[in-house]
C-alpha cells in the first residue's frame, strides 16, 4: 500500500535513547510537513511502535499553537498508523508533527536491533545498528516509508560515554549528561529516501584513509570500523573504497557527495551488505580479510564493497520512484562493480567470472516461475522477494547487452546525462531508457522493453540449410524443456554477434522477427553470442560442435569467455532436453588439455549439477561419473602439485591448484585424499599454518570430511570454529561440516546449526553442504519440517533467509515422491512470505524429474562406451527409480 500524496515530510528530527535493559528505546520524532488539502487525519507508516503523544503545531500561527491527537489507530496489516485531530489542519508548509513513542530494540536483524561480539581477550560488546531496506525504517520511527517520498534528517542519539556512535553524517556535537551518557547529535544528511538512514552503536576499533579528490574543498575521509581486534583486516576493503570513490567521481562526473564514508562490520547482519549513504554496513564476512585470504574472497569482497559504493550515486543520490524499478538500481550496481573491478585488477579476467556468474539467473529464469526483471509490487512481502537474482544478475546482464550494442562511450555518456538530470530525485526505469535515447539517438525503450518486461529469455535454433547458409529461429527457453506452442508467443530483439573461424571479428546483427536466414559458412566453425554479451542461449546441429571444439585449442581458439559460454549453452540444453547429456560429456573431452581457471570452475560447477541430480542414481553409475572427474582434475593436480612451483605465482594458478584438489579429492582420488589427510592433522595438531595455504584450507577440510566417517576430523574442525577469531576462517570450517556424512555427524551439525554458538545469519551455511549426500538431504528435509513454523516465525521479515532456506531444504531433489511430499507439507503452511522460491523449487524439481527420464540410459551408455563404467550383472541389476519421470507424464496426462 502506497499513501496518499496529500501530507508530504520535508524533514525528520529524530531523538532515540536506547534502554538496554529491557531492550526497547524511546523515540522523540519531530517532522516538518506540507500539507497539500485541508484534513483531520494524517496517516504514515509504523510497526511495532507504541505511540504515546502526538501534536502538530504551525509555528506562523503562534509559537503555542498546537492541536493534539484525539486517536491513534493502528492498521497492522498496511504498517500504517492514523493520527484523528479534532480541528482541521489547514493547507501549509509550515506544520510540524511531534511525535513521541517507544520501540523495540529487536533481535531479528532488521529495523533497529541488536548485536553482541566477544573480542579476543573474551570480553562481550553489546551493539545496536539499523537496517531499513526495505521497509524496516518504520520499525524505528513513525515515517513515510516509502522510496519516493524523500526528507532530510537530524539525528540525535543519547548513549552510555565511551561508546561510538555513527550514522550517514559526521557528528555536529557531543554533549556530557549526568549518569554517565552522552548525547550526540549529528549534521543533516542530504535529501534522501528513509531505507538509507542509518545509525551503530557499540564498541569498535577503526583505520581510516582519505580520498585525493575533494567535497567541499577537502578529501573525503574513509574509515572502516570494525570489533576491537578486528580493524586492521580492513585494510584491504577501505583501500578499495578509496579508489572507488574516486573512480565514481570521475565517472559520474558528480563528486562524492557527503563529507565522509564509513564502513562498518557487523557481527549480526542478514544482506551482505547494505548501502546506507555514508554508512555502509557489512557482514563480517564480505569486509575483513586477513593475511591468509584466499584469491577467491579478494574477489568477493572488492565485488560487494564496490557495489556498495556505487549506490552513493546510483541508487541514493538518484534513487527508484518505486520498488518495481528495484532491479535497475540494484543491477546497475552489480554491472559498476565489474566494470571497477576490471579496472582495478584487470589480471583477474572478471567478465570470463560474469559469464560464468549469470548461469545462475539464466537457470533460474527459464522456469515458468520466473517474473520479468520489471515486476509490480504492493506490499513489503512482495517488496522483499524482488531480491533475487534476476534483479541484481539479470538485470546486470540486459545492461551489459545493452552496453555491448550501444558502445560504452555512448552509453556512459547517457548515464551521466540520467545522474545530472535526476539527482537528488527519483527516477523510473522509462526515464532511464528515454535519457539513452536521447543521447545515442538509437530506439532504447524499444529495445529494452522486451527484456525487462517480459519473463524468460529466447534459446536460437540453427538449421544448416546448405554449406553457406543457415536459419536462425527464436523460440522461449524453458529448463523444463516442454514448451507449448500456445506458450511461444514471445519475441525479442537479439543482438546476435558472430564470428566464423576465417573472421572473428564479430558481426553484429539484430535479430527481431521469428527467424532470419544468414549466410555462413558451415563448412568451418562459426559461433554465435561472441563474448556472451548476450542474455540468450544457442543450439548448434552437433558437427558445429565438434568444430567449435575442435577450435579450442592452437592459434585463433575462442577466448575463456566464449569457452565458458560454450560450456554453459551445452550444460543448459542437455537438461532441458534440446541434446543429450551424453554430447556435453563428449564436448568435456575437447577441454582436457584446457589451462584457463576459469573455464575449469565452470566445467567443475556444471559436473556438480549433473551428479547433484544423478545422486540418488545406483552407485555404479555415480561411480562412473566420479571418474570422468578425478581423471578431468587428477591430471591438473599431477601437473601443479600441493605447492606453489615459483616465488610469486599469480593468482590463476593458485585458484587452479585448489580447484583441482578439491574436485580430484571429490572424485576420490586415492593420492589426493591420502595427502590431504596428512596435510589436515599437520595443519590441526601443531598449528602449522604452512602445512595448508589459505587456498586450499576448504578443499582439504571438505576432503578429508567426504572420506571419512570417524569424529575425530569432525571435532577438529569445529574446535578450530570455536578457537578461530576471524570470520572467514569460521566460514570455512563452519561451512565444510555438512560434508560429515554419517547419521551421527549429519545430526550433530544441524544441532550445532542452532546451538548458540553459531549466530541465526549463520545456521543456513552450517546446513547447506549437508545437500551434498543423499542422507544429508533427507535429513536436512526432515530438519526443515521439524523447525518450519519456528524459524518461519522468526525470519517472515528475512525473505533473504526464508529463501535460501526454502532452496536448500527442497531445491536439489528429483523424485515424485519428494515432490509430492513437499506440496502436502507446505499446502497448510503460510508460505506468503517465500512463495516463490517454493514455485521456483517445485517447478526446478519437476525439471529434474524430466531430465533423468530422458537420459538416465544415454548417459549409462556414454560412460560405458567410454572406458567409465564397468559392471557385473548384479549390478547391472539394480533397481533405480527411472519409472518415476513417467509417471510423472502419466499423471499429467
Amino acid at each position: 500500500m502506497t499513501l496518499e500524496r496529500v501530507i508530504i515530510p520535508i524533514h525528520y528530527d529524530l531523538k532515540i535513547v536506547p534502554c538496554p535493559v529491557n531492550y526497547t528505546f524511546l523515540g522523540e520524532c519531530s517532522v516538518e510537513l506540507c500539507i497539500a488539502e485541508p484534513t483531520h487525519g494524517i496517516t504514515l507508516n509504523a510497526k511495532e511502535l507504541n505511540i504515546q503523544t502526538a501534536a502538530a503545531r504551525d509555528p506562523l500561527i503562534g509559537e503555542e499553537y498546537s492541536v493534539t491527537a484525539t486517536s491513534v489507530s493502528y492498521n497492522v496489516e498496511d504498517e500504517t498508523i492514523t493520527l484523528e485531530f479534532q480541528e482541521l489542519l489547514h493547507v501549509g508548509t509550515s506544520w510540524i508533527l511531534d511525535i513521541t513513542y517507544i520501540g523495540l530494540v529487536n533481535d531479528k536483524l532488521n529495523g533497529f536491533y541488536r548485536s553482541v561480539y566477544t573480542d579476543a581477550d573474551n570480553n562481550v560488546h553489546q551493539l545496536t545498528t539499523t537496517q531499513f531496506q526495505s521497509t524496516h525504517a518504520r520499525r524505528a520511527f513513525p515515517c513515510w516509508d516509502e522510496p519516493s517520498v524523500k526528507a532530510t534528517f537530524s539525528l540525535t542519539l543519547v548513549v552510555p560515554q565511551g561508546m561510538t556512535c555513527l550514522s550517514n553524517m559526521s557528528i555536529e556535537s557531543t554533549v556530557i549528561l549526568p549518569n554517565g551518557m552522552q548525547e550526540v547529535t549529528f549534521l543533516k544528511t542530504p535529501i534522501m529516501a528513509t531505507y538509507l538512514l542509518a545509525w551503530t552503536i557499540g564498541d569498535f576499533d577503526y583505520i581510516e584513509a582519505y580520498t585525493s579528490g575533494e567535497f567541499n574543498g577537502e578529501p573525503v575521509l574513509c574509515r572502516l570500523y570494525a570489533p576491537f581486534g578486528l580493524a586492521k583486516h580492513g585494510q584491504y576493503s577501505l583501500d578499495l573504497a578509496v579508489k572507488s570513490v574516486e573512480y565514481f567521481s570521475r565517472l559520474f562526473n558528480i563528486p562524492y557527495p557527503l563529507p565522509k564514508l564509513d564502513l562498518v562490520a557487523v557481527p549480526d547482519f542478514s544482506p551482505g551488505a547494505m548501502e546506507n549513504w555514508g554508512l555502509i554496513t557489512f557482514r563480517t564476512y564480505a569486509v575483513l580479510l586477513d593475511e591468509h585470504g584466499t584469491n577467491e574472497r579478494k574477489r568477493e569482497i572488492a565485488a560487494t564493497v564496490i557495489h556498495e559504493i556505487s549506490h552513493q550515486w546510483f541508487g541514493n543520490l538518484v534513487t527508484m520512484d518505486w520498488w518495481s524499478d528495484l532491479w535497475l538500481f540494484e543491477g546497475f550496481a552489480t554491472y559498476l562493480a565489474y566494470i571497477v573491478v576490471d579496472e582495478l585488477f584487470p589480471e583477474w579476467d572478471i567478465w570470463s567470472e560474469f559469464v560464468k556468474r549469470i548461469q545462475e539467473v539464466l537457470k533460474h529464469d527459464a522456469l515458468r516461475t520466473s517474473h520479468p526483471v520489471e515486476v509490480g509490487v504492493a506490499n513489503p512481502s512482495d517488496i522483499t522477494q524482488i531480491f533475487d537474482e534476476v534483479s541484481y544478475m539479470k538485470g546486470a546482464a540486459v545492461l551489459r547487452m545493452l552496453n555491448a550494442w550501444l558502445g560504452e562511450d555512448q552509453m556512459f555518456k547517457g548515464i551521466r546525462k540520467f545522474m545530472h538530470k535526476y539527482m537528488w530525485g527519483n527516477a523510473t526505469t522509462e526515464d532511464l531508457w528515454v535519457t539513452l535515447a536521447e543521447e545515442c539517438n538509437v530506439d532504447v525503450p524499444g529495445f529494452m522493453r522486451k527484456w525487462t518486461r517480459q519473463t524468460g529469455y529466447p534459446v536460437l535454433s540453427i538449421t544448416e540449410l546448405d554449406a553457406s547458409t543457415i536459419l536462425v529461429r527464436q523460440n522461449l527457453f524453458l529448463s523444463t524443456g516442454d514448451l507449448s506452442e500456445a506458450e511461444d508467443t514471445l519475441l525479442w530483439p537479439v543482438p546476435l554477434s558472430i564470428a566464423t573461424a576465417d573472421d572473428q571479428s564479430p558481426r553484429n546483427i539484430m535479430l527481431d522477427t521469428k527467424e532470419m536466414v544468414l549466410k555462413v559458412d558451415t563448412t568451418k566453425w562459426y559461433k554465435f553470442n561472441m563474448g556472451h554479451t548476450g542474455f540468450y542461449r544457442v543450439v548448434y546441429p552437433p558437427r558445429t560442435i565438434d568444430l567449435l571444439g575442435q577450435a579450442l585449442g592452437g592459434a585463433g581458439s575462442l577466448d575463456a569467455a566464449n569457452r565458458i559460454g560454450l560450456l554453459t549453452d551445452a550444460a543448459a540444453l542437455v537438461a532441458s532436453g534440446h541434446t543429450p547429456t551424453s554430447s556435453f560429456l563428449t564436448l568435456l573431452k575437447y577441454f582436457e588439455d584446457e589451462e584457463d581457471y576459469m573455464v575449469w570452475s565452470e566445467i567443475s560447477y556444471r559436473l556438480q549439477e549433473l551428479f547433484s541430480v544423478w545422486l540418488e542414481q545406483p552407485t555404479y553409475i555415480m561411480n562412473g561419473l566420479k571418474e570422468v572427474q578425478r581423471r578431468l582434475f587428477t591430471k591438473i593436480v599431477k601437473r601443479l602439485g600441493w605447492d606453489s612451483l615459483k616465488e610469486g605465482e599469480d593468482q590463476a594458478t593458485e585458484n587452479l591448484r585448489a580447484l583441482a584438489i578439491r574436485f580430484a579429492g571429490r572424485a576420490g582420488d586415492p593420492e589426493v585424499v591420502a595427502e590431504a589427510r596428512r596435510r589436515f592433522w599437520l595443519f590441526m595438531n601443531d598449528r602449522n599454518m604452512s602445512a595448508i595455504s589459505p587456498d586450499l584450507r576448504f578443499p582439504v577440510f571438505e576432503i578429508v570430511l567426504r572420506t571419512t566417517t570417524g569424529v575425530e576430523e569432525y571435532e577438529a574442525i569445529v574446535n578450530y570454529y570455536r578457537e578461530t577469531y576471524m570470520p572467514g576462517e569460521k566460514v570455512v570450517a563452519l561451512t565444510v561440516l555438512g560434508y560429515g556424512h554419517s547419521v551421527e555427524l549429519i545430526q550433530r551439525t544441524l544441532a550445532f546449526a542452532v546451538s548458540p554458538e553459531v549466530r541465526s545469519q549463520d545456521i543456513l551455511t552450517a546446513v547447506a553442504t549437508l545437500r551434498s549426500s543423499v542422507r544429508g538431504r533427507a535429513e536436512l528435509w526432515n530438519f526443515m519440517r521439524r523447525y518450519w513454523d519456528i524459524l518461519y516465525e522468526r525470519h517472515c521479515d528475512d525473505i533473504r533467509f526464508l529463501d535460501y532456506f526454502v532452496l536448500l531444504g527442497i531445491g536439489s531433489f528429483s523424485s515424485l515422491e519428494r515432490y509430492h511430499e513437499i506440496q502436502e507439507f507446505f499446502v497448510t503452511k503460510d508460505t506468503s512470505s517465500c512463495e516463490r522460491i517454493l514455485a521456483t523449487c517445485l517447478e526446478g524439481i519437476r525439471m529434474h524429474i524430466l531430465w533423468l527420464e530422458r537420459d538416465r540410459d544415454d548417459v549409462k551408455q556414454w560412460l560405458h562406451g567410454n572406458g567409465y563404467l564397468t559392471v557385473g550383472p548384479e549390478e547391472e541389476q539394480q533397481q533405480s527409480p527411472s519409472t518415476l519421470g513417467r509417471r510423472w507424464k502419466e499423471q499429467e496426462q
